[in-house]
């Protein structure tokens, strides 16, 4: 291995870290956030906030570094689908960051409300979006291209959840004697909509490892992900032909 092809394994090896670094941070951004809104914890949620700077920090070190590596390697066919995902990657994890400010930021503008609290199906929906976001952190760090590939198939139970939960809130809200004030009912709605954002990010998180090891885009090539593995296959080997 000569020298630039060193440089550019490191550069390569540092770049996939500084994304795991930036995924833990992300993580621990949302792990904050659901507790600031199950305790009604102001202060935890305040610290959700202050904690985006160091989030948004990562991301510019990040696109810098893919930047440069780029411009003095000129990497080529795996490696290069990777810089190229880790600039996308890097947008999906620092907007995951924002959505989990957003939720601090309700539980916060909650906190006084009479009846404070989530109803039941957002903490259910809450769980499902954090173990997305965990688990294609997972799949990146493992490059499991299959899990990738079935992650993929997860955007519609994201909308179905949220659908519910806007339901649910409309059905309360029109009730009688409904202890859900208005007020609070928009909160949770905006809630939901951060939830249904960030499971979306994680599922492009896998997809771009996909790409990554497969060259291929899934949110182009969607009906990849309902064929048969052998017919799958047969289509990749004629270049997408049918």
């Amino acid at each position: 291995m000569n020298q630039q092809e060193n440089y550019l394994q490191q550069m390569l090896v540092t770049l996939r870290t500084r994304l795991l670094v930036m995924c833990a941070s992300v993580g621990i951004a949302l792990e904050e956030a659901d507790k600031a809104l199950a305790a009604n914890d102001p202060g935890r949620a305040a610290a959700v906030i202050e904690s985006d700077a160091a989030i948004d920090e990562l991301e510019n070190d990040i696109d810098d570094m893919a930047l440069r590596l780029l411009a003095r390697t000129q990497p080529v066919a795996g490696d290069l689908r990777f810089v190229v995902s880790a600039l996308r990657m890097v947008v999906d994890l620092e907007r995951i960051g924002d959505e989990a400010v957003s939720m601090a930021e309700q539980a916060i503008l909650m906190q006084d409300m009479p009846g404070y609290g989530v109803i039941p199906h957002v903490r259910v929906m809450f769980d499902k979006a954090r173990q997305a976001f965990e688990q294609a952190v997972v799949i990146f760090r493992e490059n499991d291209v299959e899990a990738a590939l079935d992650m993929s198939r997860g955007e519609d139970e994201a909308v179905q959840c949220e659908v519910r939960i806007i339901q649910g809130i409309m059905e309360r809200l029109s009730g009688h004697g409904t202890d859900l004030e208005p007020h609070l009912a928009m909160h949770i709605i905006l809630v939901t909509r951060s939830l249904t954002r960030i499971w979306r990010r994680s599922i492009n998180i896998a997809e771009h490892v996909y790409f990554i090891n497969q060259g291929l885009t899934l949110k182009h090539h969607g009906e990849l992900a309902d064929e048969p593995e052998d017919m799958q296959r047969v289509r990749e080997d004629r270049g997408g032909e049918e």
